[in-house]
């Protein structure tokens, strides 16, 4: 029986379960995630060699989507566990600054996974709202200022890592665009901005116009961002205009 137990715990069966419970589901890019893994011994004693936790998404690659570990770090180390024993491991991990943002068309959660001798990973995926950056909302909300409508996004993997495109449609009549994006990365407390504006004919025009698009580049340094959202679109305005 002892041999049927270990045989069947091997394949997922009557073995260890871990659970992560996550305190604060709803944060920040850049803050810290905070829980308590929960271990539940199976059937059969067995050896947990680690448990790991990280953050994953998804991004798009040609036709199709891959999912992608964005972090990943060992938080617990080796122990036995005991049949019917259970264990609680409290744990913190930090979201890094250029986490996708929880919007339409990307998702981001913690997966859980856990190194365990002889037997399958029982491991776990819990769905977080990563919300944005004190920097990355001042730019988000200064395009709001101007009318612009954050309508969804897109992840990609750019110049070699993984990048969020913001997509913004236009105020009705304004701006002469059908809609800009925007990827954002943090640096030194301020903002690489990567502006893209997505001119598309409409009416009659679009028989002999076809789209086309203008990006540009630019920095906003601390000091810029803590002007607050009106003074930022002010300059983002500006740039808007410039690639027209």
């Amino acid at each position: 029986m002892g041999f049927l137990k270990k045989m069947m715990a091997a394949i997922g069966v009557g073995g260890a379960k871990v659970d992560a419970r996550v305190n604060n589901p709803s944060l920040r890019a850049g803050d810290t995630l905070t829980g308590v893994l929960v271990v539940q011994g199976g059937s059969v004693e067995q050896r947990i060699e680690r448990i790991n936790l990280g953050l994953a998404t998804r991004y798009r690659h040609e036709d199709t989507h891959v999912t992608h570990q964005l972090t990943r770090q060992a938080v617990v180390p080796a122990f036995d566990l005991r049949p019917g024993e259970t264990r609680e491991f409290p744990f913190s991990l930090n979201v890094p600054l250029d986490t996708p943002l929880s919007l339409p068309g990307t998702q981001v959660w913690l997966a859980t996974d856990a190194d365990i001798a002889g037997a399958a990973d029982p491991g776990d995926q819990d769905h977080l709202q990563i919300l944005p950056s004190r920097e990355a909302e001042t730019l988000i909300l200064a395009a709001q200022r101007l009318g612009f409508t954050l309508s969804g996004s897109e992840t990609e993997h750019h110049h070699g890592r993984v990048a969020q495109e913001l997509a913004f449609r236009p105020p009705h009549g304004q701006y002469r665009v059908a809609e800009i994006e925007m990827m954002l990365f943090h640096t030194g407390g301020g903002l690489d901005v990567i502006l893209e504006v997505d001119r598309r004919a409409t009416g009659v025009a679009s028989l002999f116009t076809s789209e086309f698009e203008q990006r540009g580049r630019w920095h906003l340094g601390a000091p810029a961002l803590a002007q607050g959202p009106d003074a930022v679109a002010r300059e983002l305005e500006a740039r808007i205009r410039a690639l027209l």
